[in-house]
């Protein structure tokens, strides 16, 4: 069978190549105005997914065939995912997409994206849904497009820098200690702790916003009329499932039968290891996702509850710096590193997938970028304090404050957020059983 000619010519009857394929040959439609499912379905998702990546030319040859569906390991009988999104996404209904708290259970792990038979990509859309979810329900909604955009990032940085200038101008000396180094005659750490505070503070008040618009979305009603004990069983229920990664490996395990301190006391070692490392089957498309994603996380909560300890250390007058063989700057390396091979890996297999025509968007990209610089130039100005080296510890250690202050001021506006909405997400989805 051979494709319709493609030089048929007439207003009505010129050839469209929607991206099927017979035989590996490119088949023509004939465009005719009683065909309109681009018209009335694919044109209102270009429009609402064109800011957040280069997945809008693939969707428009989805076949809706549920190829995807059938491969994922997160899809049910009541939850078509994810060819139920890929719809409301044709469809136009962007305030049904950013309510639904399914498009936060997805790891993208590639799996419908491998699967599907014209290529239209289903994971790279999930991130492009969950970003445009992110500038949703930011505060202020500019902020998130601000530091979204790649032509914009360098604009957030050089504003750091001014900031930590103007911090050093008021606060801190432009002279500080050449021998040893003193990192205090920079900028003093109390100083330091009350402007990092503040924007950890505003931050913070910006994230619960949102997640509050974003409970009211998912669950239908208000967070301060959910009810605490539930809501706090149900908190606890998702945050086991964010630490041990469940579903991770593209399949969702099924619940335990017994739980709490009983049952945990009850259990054998053995049947408690293998509930964290849960089931061998893991990714196909990267077999390491998993333990990369817990490497970052627990890499990143151990230097941010270090970095919280430090602050109380020194509001107590405790002597600091601490030495090297500390067990908080034992604890601290370990965390970089860990968070530093995580991110590696990450970006390897976005490199990969880039050189196989499957680019990553700036929004993936921007995060591991800003966790890799702050781990990266954390370590480096361990290295020079230690090295006595003046000249490079103290820019180096400016350039870590910059690097902080992006991460830490993007919680609610950057790929940082998928820790507040997928927890909320899950915590949701465990209320709501509850409920039931």
């Amino acid at each position: 069978m051979r494709s319709p000619n493609p030089t048929t010519t007439g207003a009505n009857r010129a050839p469209t190549d929607y991206g099927w394929r017979l035989h590996g040959q490119p088949v023509g439609i004939l465009k005719d105005r009683s065909f309109t499912l681009y018209s009335t379905a694919v044109a209102p998702a270009v429009t609402l997914l064109q800011p957040y990546g280069d997945g809008v030319a693939s969707l428009t040859s989805c076949l809706q065939c549920g190829a995807c569906t059938a491969r994922c390991g997160l899809a049910d009988e009541a939850n078509l995912f994810p060819r139920r999104q890929m719809t409301l996404l044709q469809l136009g209904q962007k305030d049904d997409l950013v309510a639904d708290p399914g498009i936060w259970f997805c790891f993208n792990c590639g799996e419908c994206s491998s699967t599907c038979p014209v290529n239209v990509r289903p994971g790279r859309i999930m991130a492009g849904i969950r970003q445009m979810a992110v500038e949703y329900y930011a505060t202020p909604r500019f902020a998130a497009k601000f530091l979204n955009r790649p032509w914009y990032r360098p604009l957030a940085f050089l504003a750091s820098i001014a900031l930590l200038l103007a911090v050093t101008l008021f606060g801190g000396s432009f002279t500080p200690r050449s021998s040893p180094v003193q990192f205090a005659s920079l900028l003093p750490h109390r100083t330091l702790n009350v402007f990092f505070g503040a924007v950890a503070a505003l931050a913070l008040l910006s994230a619960l916003w949102g997640a509050t618009r974003a409970w009211k979305a998912f669950v239908g009603e208000p967070l301060f009329a959910a009810r605490p004990r539930r809501f706090l069983r149900a908190a606890w229920a998702a945050t086991r499932e964010i630490l041990t990664h469940k579903g991770a490996n593209g399949r969702v395990s099924a619940p335990p039968s017994r739980t709490g301190t009983r049952a945990i006391v009850a259990a054998r070692p053995r049947t408690v290891l293998r509930e964290f490392l849960g089931s061998a089957e893991e990714c196909q498309q990267f077999p390491l996702s998993r333990w990369a994603h817990l490497s970052i996380l627990y890499g990143f909560l151990t230097l941010l509850a270090l970095s919280g300890l430090a602050a109380i250390l020194i509001l107590a007058g405790a002597p600091y710096p601490l030495p090297a063989w500390h067990p908080f700057k034992i604890a601290a390396n370990l965390g970089a590193a860990l968070l530093i091979l995580g991110c590696l890996y990450f970006l390897g297999e976005r490199l990969r997938a880039s050189r196989q025509g499957d680019p990553s968007s700036w929004f993936d990209w921007a995060l591991l970028m800003d966790l890799l610089l702050v781990s990266v130039t954390g370590v480096l100005t361990e290295i020079f304090r230690y090295a006595g080296s003046a000249c490079l510890a103290y820019p180096t250690y400016f350039a870590h404050l910059a690097f902080v202050f992006v991460l830490l001021a993007g919680l609610p506006h950057s790929k940082l957020a998928h820790v507040v909405y997928r927890g909320l997400a899950l915590t949701a989805r465990q209320y709501r059983r509850r409920v039931a």
